[in-house]
């Protein structure tokens, strides 16, 4: 296992909405996955690629719910239907304020109309924005009422009702209500088994998986993701993205629980899928995590490689010296330093710097990461003093982040701390142990004592 102090890029994201199904990936950031609006996911990304699959379909004039010939017709008004639409594709495109005020008028046109299932879609579409905004719980009481409607037009046992409970389950799982999630999650598989398409109940199937891996039930985890994968090969066909998908959260289920060999080999599966396809995003991601688990099987040369591959499909798709590449930068000059190469990981790591330090918000938080991967890279050199002014260079900047992203970041007070005490300067390390002991609350930092000391 890595040192606490030693902040790993191992993630492509943070916690991106993802829209997976008939979808043609893009990336934006670190890897947020958009496609069409024809399926869309509410929750974020919990393990290495393993992205929670639509519980919902597309908005349209007319739609069939259920498999048995049985049509929910939703005959749509010309207004309702243009304002969804435009709702939608606002969304995608991270217009999150004209996404909201679009969908806002939907539901009032929806809920003057006679059919009910018009609202029922318009909150279950308009979940997504409020998740991605983490209003939870305007998600959850939008969702329970698209159930209410849902039940009571359509009937309990409708994949409508089914994907409704889908989505109520991510956003339990989000909120951290596991046993209520895994029971809407295991209520929709027993609909779905009954009325549902095969790869519908895939994409519960995949959602289950993802929580199950979280709670660390492997097992149930591999067996349920085996199960998705099976039904979307009879589905789709071995060369598809549902596949490729199914293959890699395979292989994020793997790694996250330190099953390298096995995780690599899902990875590389995946990835000969993303190539056939000519899915450059896709296998981005596989380059990216086939070079952290060559890592971690000490296969170093392997792993730059790996990484490389990467680094150089997405400055195809960002441009070179995009601040989104510098995941790949990181991870290369770590295993370059590992190997021996200092010299050339020193200079992909100045690179890095460089590009990070750039000043608006997301570079801000860049250059936080690159600065302290870079003073950790002098402290193991011996460099301890010129680490200390790396650290120091950038205090400020960590200072002015959000109070997340301070949390997500406090390796670096941490690491700061630890160096000041290792460079004898005992008070100005009390100082800053004292100064951030707010961001994770009084027990976050323990005052140094001789017993607890430690020189990292």
């Amino acid at each position: 296992m890595p040192s606490p102090n030693v902040l790993r890029f191992s993630l492509l994201g943070q916690g991106p909405l993802r829209f997976s199904r008939s979808s043609q990936a893009m990336i934006v950031g670190l890897f947020v996955v958009l496609t069409n609006c024809s399926q869309r996911v509410l929750a974020q990304d919990s393990t290495a690629g393993a992205a929670p699959k639509s519980e919902a379909q597309s908005s349209g004039a007319k739609k069939t719910d259920d498999n048995s010939g049985n049509e929910a017709k939703v005959e749509a008004p010309a207004q309702w239907a243009a304002l969804e639409a435009e709702a939608e594709k606002s969304f995608l495109e991270g217009r999150l304020f004209e996404a909201e005020s679009k969908w806002t008028k939907a539901r009032a046109v929806a809920e003057s109309n006679p059919n009910k299932l018009l609202l029922a879609e318009t909150l279950n579409q308009m979940t997504h924005l409020l998740v991605k905004q983490g209003r939870l719980a305007e998600a959850r009481s939008n969702l329970n009422e698209a159930l209410e409607i849902r039940r009571r037009e359509l009937g309990e046992e409708n994949e409508k009702t089914a994907e409704t409970l889908g989505n109520l389950a991510l956003i339990e799982h989000r909120e951290g209500h596991d046993g209520l999630a895994e029971k809407h999650y295991k209520t929709a598989l027993d609909i779905k088994k009954k009325v549902g398409s095969e790869a519908s109940r895939a994409i519960t199937l995949t959602n289950l998986a993802n929580l199950y891996g979280e709670m660390k039930r492997i097992e149930e985890a591999r067996e349920l993701y085996g199960e998705a994968l099976k039904l979307d090969e009879k589905v789709y066909g071995a060369d598809h993205q549902e596949v490729a998908r199914d293959l890699f959260n395979i292989g994020g289920l793997n790694y996250h629980h330190n099953y390298f060999q096995e995780a690599l080999s899902y990875f590389n599966k995946s990835l000969a899928v993303y190539e056939k396809l000519a899915d450059s995003q896709g296998q981005i991601k596989c380059h990216h995590y086939i070079g952290l688990c060559q890592a971690r099987l000490n296969e170093h040369e392997k792993a730059v490689a790996a990484y490389k591959k990467a680094y150089t499909l997405h400055s195809k798709i960002k441009g070179e010296g995009h601040i989104d590449t510098l995941v790949h930068q990181l991870n290369m000059a770590r295993s370059l330093d590992t190997a021996g190469q200092s010299q050339e990981a020193e200079q992909i790591y100045k690179g890095a710097l460089r590009v990070a330090d750039q000043g608006h918000n997301e570079a801000k938080l860049r250059l936080v990461e690159c600065s302290l991967e870079y003073a950790h890279f002098l402290r193991r050199h011996g460099r301890s003093p010129e680490a200390e002014k790396q650290l120091s260079s950038v205090l400020s900047v960590y200072e002015s982040l959000s109070a997340s992203d301070r949390r997500r970041l406090y390796e670096l007070p941490r690491a700061y701390s630890d160096l000041l005490r290792e460079l004898k300067r005992e008070e100005e390390a009390d100082q800053m142990a004292r100064k951030h002991l707010h961001v994770y609350g009084t027990s976050a930092v323990k005052p140094a004592t001789k017993k607890n000391r430690k020189v990292r």
